[in-house]
């Protein structure tokens, strides 16, 4: 008698101690040793003291390579710190390049993936939704696991994000804003309204591409970034939005599952613009050597594509980037490849 009355006590008590937890802590699962329990509900402070403990076994698995057992001991450390930015970063990107990488068939390899980019968007933001670090984080994701080919199952991660967005989008990529449409677009939180934002800050973009998720939250992340984060902010919006100029349109197959992309010239002179207001905000060689090269190769696209007008307003955007000491190139010099930027 007296055992069942002291378990159902512990039990109520168990109950009590989690509605007065933070939000953070009431989402920790049965797997989570009682000793942890125990440092969540009990020891208050110290459980930056106890994550500490933690990281230090972090880097010991680390240099061990023993990537799957990091995922349970990060997870554990966000729960004991959840403001904590580094963590969540860490343990995104150890299932996305670490453990990812460890699988040998591409749909293992996506699933791990998608693991990354789900603990930032669903979890991380949450608790820290004016972290910009965070936000930065889940764009690279996009932007470099997803966008790039240095991963051998790229395509693989190109097309499920291509056929998870199809029926929500046009033919040409653009979002269709319907309240069926979205329902699926609050499951993988993104909001149609910022979606309609970026369009008519940037130009049409194609929703299939990693880049334009890359895009979009990017500038979530330099709504709150701070003085010290902000070229790191900027920078992960221009980027997306070069490589969308010169790749940013599906032109493959999806039935077929033929990845191929097309130009996209429409964000040619918002890219300059933007690349600009960073440039101005920024100075420094490198940030000209880049926009120069961008203003480049944007107006040789621009001639190619027939839009001579739009070209030329990046050669005159280009004649006052360049440094007071430059030769002024002529217009032929640019478009015949003939200039360049050291």
């Amino acid at each position: 008698m007296l055992i069942t009355v002291a378990a159902w006590q512990s039990g109520r008590l168990s109950r009590i101690r989690r509605k007065k937890m933070p939000e953070a802590y009431q989402g920790y699962s049965a797997d989570v040793p009682p000793m942890l329990n125990f440092v969540m509900a009990g020891l208050g402070g110290f459980r930056g003291i106890v994550a500490e403990i933690l990281w230090f076994r972090v880097n010991r698995l680390q240099e061990e390579g023993r990537y799957i057992e990091l995922v349970q001991l990060s997870e554990w450390i966000t729960i004991l710190e959840p403001h904590a930015a580094e963590a969540w970063a860490y343990n995104a990107w150890n299932m996305a390049y670490n453990i990812s990488v460890m699988m040998l068939r591409p749909e293992d390899r996506l699933r791990w993936v998608q693991n990354g980019i789900k603990l930032l968007r669903d979890d991380a933001v949450r608790y820290n939704p004016k972290s910009a670090k965070l936000f930065r984080e889940l764009a690279w994701l996009y932007q470099n696991k997803i966008g790039s080919d240095l991963d051998a199952a790229h395509l693989t991660y190109k097309l499920e994000l291509a056929h998870l967005m199809q029926p929500l989008l046009n033919s040409e990529g653009t979002l269709i804003d319907t309240p069926s449409n979205l329902a699926t677009l609050h499951e993988m939180r993104l909001d149609a309204t910022l979606m309609k934002q970026v369009t008519q800050k940037f130009g049409p973009l194609d929703w299939r591409l990693a880049e334009s998720h890359a895009l979009y939250w990017a500038l979530q992340s330099v709504k709150f970034a701070t003085s010290g984060q902000r070229l790191l902010c900027r920078r992960a919006v221009y980027q997306p939005l070069m490589l969308m100029t010169f790749n940013g349109r599906f032109d493959g197959d999806m039935e077929r599952n033929i990845w191929r992309t097309a130009p996209n010239p429409a964000l040619a002179l918002p890219t300059a613009r933007y690349m600009k207001q960073t440039f101005d905000e920024f100075p420094s060689s490198n940030m000209r050597t880049a926009y120069l090269n961008f203003l480049i190769r944007a107006i040789q696209l621009l001639e190619q594509q027939g839009q001579q007008g739009d070209a030329q307003k990046l050669f005159d955007a280009l004649k006052i980037a360049l440094p007071s000491d430059a030769p002024m190139p002529e217009y032929d010099d640019v478009i015949s490849n003939r200039m360049r930027i050291d």
